[in-house]
């Protein structure tokens, strides 16, 4: 009995033995971990990893070939032989060139690229650790077809196909950040997001008004703040990271932190930045019109301001700024079907210099003493609850409600003078978003949604006296208690008529409120204030068509609108010196519609090549001209005589582009990519659109292996001439070159680039690189600070 037993017990622990090793484990080159759904086929066998990684490998014979197939990764031809000499492990390299990347942002559920009609780019928290930029509007400028306008340092306004500022949309977990005092000119408020904290972010290019409603004209950038992890097993889990920085361009100091904790059904993540930044310095080659030789010198005003040499007119004095941030989240998961999550983002920077106003001069002289924005600070709460199960009228539903409360400030005073003019504005919006989804069959799927938000807009403004201390209200920037509220009905329709042709078709319903009342003791405006109802109706209609695996081509036509917020309706402010912009009560919607086709072509998963041609036709477009109040068109503002301008409908105007995009595999390792981005526009006068920047791009050699990352690169920019500048720029002449006749132009530039990353341990990542190589001067398209010259960077990460 005891012998059978033991014969028994040996012949179990054999046979186990034998099974084990038949079976192979996936993994991926850089992360390691397992990769579910992996497909092995040969002649006489096939088997399918599980999520461990692990595939069974006893039905393939000796020495026949094995190929590993996935749809995200680059496949893999091996023999039996060839995977036990290598410890029954396989590891996978991500495909880089797939078509079939998931995204979130178009209908606000995750959706495959290769079924949605609209261009887009992901960005992934792997990118931004490669290339590490200072704040989100450096990463959002790694992208390709979007450029960056910086007036200072501390700031960003992204531009996509001609549309900038109040025309493009951001989105953070979901919310609009976009508020009532959103403006037409750059806008900075990107930089509230920390590029430290994103799990992902998405641009849609095109308008995006059918989820997203008014302002989402020229893209959509979403971004995805990292979520709560949860643990596996019944054992509480516990992660985290520690990250470091430093740059020598601005002698940036950052630091950041991150700390996850996870049990089965409840998670918590607490994330936090902070950055300082000193002035910065701009590149040594370049033209001398862009140095700063003198600045007006900080310290107590005594009725004269003292104007000072710079030690060294490289550094652009009165720049640098620090910001802080924190976010936190908090999950509960009690099942499958229901997720709960409540968030807190909190950002705040301190005073931020407006360079583009200090470097002014007029007469010979600095024009102002100070000029700063004061402590941007943004803050958003939040709650999502998402619910899945099939019901008769969706099979996934998600409600979040937000609650944000956002402060600016600008301050100013004028060389000797011994007023300083500050105005505050603060803006509390309540937002609510309830959205569904239900797959009716294998082929059809249906979003619909409802929206509301409500922004109360509060504005003052002061004047104190730095000799005697005293202080007097003035004319505030918006009318005080002015509201601007926006509802929404939408849905979208997709249909896969074939594996080969998709279907999708969408509608949305907007109606939006403007009221306020213009305080007479500042203004005497022909009108008490303005009580406006304005309603939009548009839609988008798409095709995706993958005639083969390899090729997709994607044709869409979509609306747009942007309904006037309080600041295009009600704003009273120099645009520059003697230019005062007044208010347009009588100003109306715009409207776009855009045609545009994307092609893409993966070659033998070895090259991927893409192109994409756009022409957007708007109606009633929001452009700033010359304008007159009460019969005249100079009135005195701030004790200087200006010329009156205003926002006004033009006729219509025309926006027309093309984005290329090629990347090329060299074996496992080794790539390049290029990219170029073509923008044209003019509006019904002939002119120049603002937010149209030059012709740009990018190339890339990139090394990657599982320890080492190298990306070798050139940023180049083309020149526009003075015919090519639209009015508002050509107004702006110090913040361009004269060319042989003496106006205004933007010449081209071009930097050599160098980021690297080397991970000495699992859990120790150290980067370094150099930016702007050869230390080139230039200055970017409508930007006021000169670009940084020669910058090093240092940087480390500690996972725990």
């Amino acid at each position: 009995m005891i012998k059978s037993f033991c014969f028994v017990l040996i012949l179990w622990l054999t046979t186990l033995s034998l099974h084990a090793q038949n079976y192979v484990k996936i993994t991926d080159s850089k992360s390691g971990a397992p990769i579910e759904g992996v497909v092995l086929i040969s002649d006489s066998f096939s088997s399918q990893s599980d999520e461990n990684g692990k595939a069974n490998m006893d039905g393939f014979l000796p020495g026949e070939k094995i190929l590993f197939k996935h749809s995200s990764y680059l496949s893999l031809t091996t023999t039996k032989e060839k995977i036990s000499k290598q410890g029954n492990q396989v590891i996978l390299v991500e495909n880089p060139v797939r078509l079939d990347e998931v995204v979130v942002s178009v209908n606000r559920w995750a959706e495959s690229k290769s079924e949605i009609p609209h261009y887009i780019q992901s960005i992934q928290a792997e990118q931004i650790q490669h290339y590490n930029p200072q704040t989100s509007a450096d990463l959002l400028g790694n992208q390709n077809g979007i450029f960056i306008q910086k007036s200072q340092m501390g700031g960003g306004s992204p531009m996509i196909r001609g549309f900038s500022a109040n025309s493009i949309l951001l989105v953070v977990d979901g919310i609009r950040m976009n508020n009532a005092i959103y403006r037409s000119g750059n806008l900075h408020n990107v930089i509230s997001v920390d590029a430290q904290s994103l799990e992902s972010a998405e641009v849609i290019f095109g308008p995006g008004s059918v989820i997203y409603g008014s302002d989402a004209l020229g893209g959509v950038m979403s971004f995805n703040t990292v979520n709560p992890k949860l643990s596996t097993t019944s054992t509480p889990e516990a992660s985290g990271k520690v990250f470091t920085r430093y740059s020598s361009a601005n002698m940036e100091q950052t630091v950041h932190g991150t700390y996850n904790l996870g049990g089965e059904k409840w998670g918590a993540v607490l994330s936090t930045t902070y950055t300082d930044f000193d002035d910065l310095r701009m590149g040594s080659q370049g033209p001398d019109a862009y140095l700063r030789p003198q600045y007006v010198a900080n310290g107590p005003f005594n009725g004269f301001d003292r104007i000072v040499a710079n030690d060294n007119d490289l550094v652009q004095k009165y720049t640098g700024y620090s910001q802080f941030n924190l976010l936190g989240k908090l999950r509960y998961r009690p099942s499958d079907r229901f997720d709960l999550v409540f968030s807190a983002n909190h950002s705040r920077t301190g005073d931020i210099p407006r360079y583009d106003r200090l470097i002014e001069y007029k007469n010979d002289r600095l024009a102002y003493a100070e000029w700063y924005y004061g402590p941007q600070i943004w803050t958003l709460a939040s709650a999502r609850a998402q619910y899945t199960a099939p019901h008769l009228l969706f099979d996934r539903i998600s409600l979040q409600v937000g609650f944000q409360d956002y402060t600016e400030s600008r301050n100013d005073r004028k060389l000797n003078y011994e007023n300083r003019r500050s105005r505050e504005e603060n803006v509390k919006v309540l937002s609510f978003n309830l959205d569904f989804g239900k797959d009716f069959d294998e082929k059809a799927e249906l979003f619909y949604g409802l929206e509301a938000y409500l922004n109360d807009v509060g504005s003052s403004g002061i004047s104190k006296d730095l000799l005697s201390g005293e202080t007097e209200n003035i004319a505030p920037r918006y009318p005080d208690g002015s509201k601007y509220n926006s509802f929404a009905v939408y849905s979208s329709f997709k249909y896969n008529v074939s594996p080969k042709f998709i279907f999708q078709v969408g509608a949305r319903f907007t109606y939006t409120q403007l009221e306020g009342v213009f305080d007479k003791q500042y203004y005497n405006f022909p009108f008490d204030g303005f009580d406006m109802d304005n309603s939009a109706f548009n839609g988008n209609l798409g095709v995706v068509w993958h005639p083969t695996e390899e090729w997709q081509i994607n044709l869409h036509g979509s609306t747009g609108f942007r309904s006037p917020n309080i600041d295009d309706i009600a704003k009273v402010f120099d645009s520059e010196p003697g230019n005062v912009v007044v208010p347009n009560p009588d100003l109306k919607p715009e409207y776009a519609r855009n045609l545009e086709i994307n092609v893409l072509r993966n070659i033998h998963d070895h090259a991927k090549f893409e192109i994409t041609g756009f022409y957007s036709w708007l109606k009633d477009a929001m452009v700033r001209r010359d304008f007159s109040l009460n019969g005249q068109d100079y009135i005195m503002y701030d004790g200087e005589l200006s010329k009156v301008e205003a926002l006004v409908n033009a006729e219509s105007a025309k926006i027309y582009g093309l984005n290329l995009n090629l990347e090329i595999l060299f074996g496992n390792n080794w790539r390049t990519r290029h990219d170029i981005s073509l923008t044209r526009g003019e509006d019904s006068d002939g002119f120049p659109m603002r937010h149209v920047p030059p012709t740009f791009g990018s190339s890339h050699l990139v090394f990657e292996n599982q320890l080492w990352y190298v990306d070798l690169y050139l940023n180049y920019n083309g020149k526009l001439g003075y015919n090519d500048l639209a009015p508002d720029e050509k107004d702006k002449p110090h913040l361009y070159l004269p060319d042989e006749n003496g106006n205004p132009h933007l010449p081209s530039w071009w930097t050599l680039n160098l980021k690297s990353n080397y991970r000495i341990h699992p859990k120790i990542t150290l980067s370094a690189g150099v930016e702007n190589i050869f230390d080139k001067g230039y200055r970017s398209y409508s930007s006021g600070i000169v670009a940084p010259g020669v910058n090093f960077m240092f940087s480390a990460l500690f996972k725990i």
